[in-house]
């Protein structure tokens, strides 16, 4: 019912969204790893509840569901266990049909790594759809060693691309494929590949924010990106989309019931909490699950903010004649997660805090000539210092049009620190106090090599158990070994 919900939205505002029975859509899925779990005496999987879909199949019916709309049938991606292969086996399959009406993943980064892998190796899944044979890739050739499991594979690719036209088909859509990824540097690419697609989505508020411009820019301007249809974590599902015009949500007390934490009460040990008919707009909470399978009182971490209540005088959501009066119905958006504050004395830096700091210098750099925008950040507090102080390491990238040279990129290093320090001191005035009676020391922003994040994101922290399509952004750094890795990769210029 809560997809159903998101759905609607879509179809409401963009009537072309409503897919016509021959196309198909594409969702990202990951395969099983069942033998990386260790099982209870009744051979239940143990292990973090984020990790189910590693190690946990999918019912029967739901596999049906899947296979019908999704390009490649289900029960082979679940046997595909390292996760590289299968991403490019699921985008083989995908860019083998022509009529494609949506383009789903999860997460902004693992959708970003979707599109790396297709600009990466077009060729090698040109090959793939012209000869209806994955031998052609290096990734299924390593990994997968089952001769009869390939066969598979094969078959089904060639069973997709018979409804098209078979051999002839492959071959013009191979074609077709090579000469789209070729034109390097033009936007649109999502489009260009199927221009049947009626819109892309993914997760982008909150902590996805700021990736937002760069999916948009491989969706083209006759590409709708919207955010996910559906607000909801391993522990279960919580709302639907609300417009997608916004990133606000509905919440959905059918499925699960919700207490809410005051914004100034989520440090306190044993805070009291409110219900959703008393949360009111233009406050934050964070959000308490007790769910129906039985997660009781669960302080998600989730803070969200209470946008406005449902309204006929707001034309971005199309509502029924009846009722005339509408209920009390809050409307939310995610803001950040409790888990990536920067807090040394109470000062309490949100990630919203230091990503408008990032965004208000970028904007500054560029007003000076220097056309940048923001790929990435993370952060950690260095306490061995004293006083303690931030350190940003921070990612940036050329604006589509413009080249920086060596020392542009030097002039930024030289005066990120201070500007972004104005920044989030004029963004939080707890910082700002805390500057000002050296509680804190200035804080020191670290520019890192291009590549650095997508290194760090797909694999530094992908591992046996932890796949592309479940990592989030890193925005406060607590292990050693990852600090470390942003200083190894900090640009370093020469001296003068």
């Amino acid at each position: 019912m809560i997809l159903r919900f998101g759905t609607s939205a879509i179809w409401r505002s963009i009537p072309a969204s409503f897919p016509s029975p021959e196309q198909r859509w594409f969702h990202l899925y990951i395969g099983k790893k069942p033998v990386m779990f260790p099982k209870s005496k009744d051979g239940t999987p143990m292990g973090p509840l984020t990790q189910i879909s590693s190690a946990v199949s999918y019912s029967m019916v739901l596999k049906t569901l899947m296979s019908t709309f999704n390009t490649v049938p289900l029960d082979l991606i679940e046997r595909i266990a390292d996760t590289t292969t299968s991403i490019f086996v699921q985008l083989v399959f995908v860019l083998a049909v022509p009529n494609i009406f949506s383009y789903t993943i999860i997460f902004a980064p693992a959708f970003i790594h979707t599109i790396k892998i297709i600009e990466e190796y077009f060729e090698e899944m040109s090959l793939c759809i012209s000869s209806a044979n994955f031998d052609h890739s290096v990734f299924v050739r390593d990994n997968i060693c089952d001769l009869k499991f390939k066969v598979e594979l094969n078959r089904a690719l060639n069973e997709v691309t018979i409804e098209y036209g078979g051999l002839k088909y492959r071959q013009e859509r191979a074609e077709h494929i090579r000469k789209e990824c070729l034109r390097k540097n033009e936007p649109g690419i999502l489009h260009r590949l199927w221009p049947t697609l009626a819109f892309a989505s993914t997760t982008i508020g909150a902590s996805f924010t700021m990736y937002k411009n760069e999916i948009k820019y491989y969706c083209g301007d006759k590409l709708p990106l919207i955010n996910m249809l559906i607000y909801c974590g391993s522990e279960g599902f919580y709302g639907s989309l609300a417009s997608i015009h916004t990133n606000e949500y509905f919440l959905s007390p059918i499925s699960t019931f919700f207490e809410f934490i005051k914004e100034e009460d989520i440090h306190q040990s044993q805070p009291k909490t409110v219900l959703i008919s008393e949360i009111m707009p233009g406050n934050r909470y964070e959000l308490v699950i007790t769910t129906e399978a039985g997660l009781v009182r669960y302080r998600m971490g989730d803070v969200i903010d209470c946008t406005r209540f449902l309204s006929r005088a707001d034309d971005l959501i199309p509502l029924p004649a009846e009722p005339a009066e509408i209920p009390r119905i809050p409307l939310i958006s995610v803001a950040y997660r409790v888990g990536s504050l920067l807090d040394v004395f109470g000062e309490k830096t949100t990630e919203q805090h230091v990503m408008h700091a990032l965004k208000e210098t970028v904007d500054q750099w560029k007003n000076q000539g220097i056309y940048v925008d923001l790929c990435d950040f993370t952060a950690y507090t260095k306490l061995d210092d004293f006083p303690s102080k931030y350190v940003i390491f921070l990612e940036l990238t050329n604006e589509q049009g413009h080249e920086i040279d060596d020392q542009q990129l030097q002039i930024l290093q030289n005066s990120a620190d201070s500007e972004v320090e104005q920044q989030l001191c004029s963004a939080n005035d707890s910082y700002q106090l805390n500057r000002k009676v050296h509680k804190l020391g200035p804080l020191v922003c670290v520019l890192v090599r291009s590549g650095t994040f997508s290194i760090f994101l797909n694999q530094i922290l992908v591992t046996g158990h932890v796949t592309p399509l479940q990592i989030k952004p890193h925005r406060l750094l607590k292990n050693e070994e990852h600090i470390q890795f942003f200083y190894n990769n900090q640009i370093c210029f020469p001296s003068l």
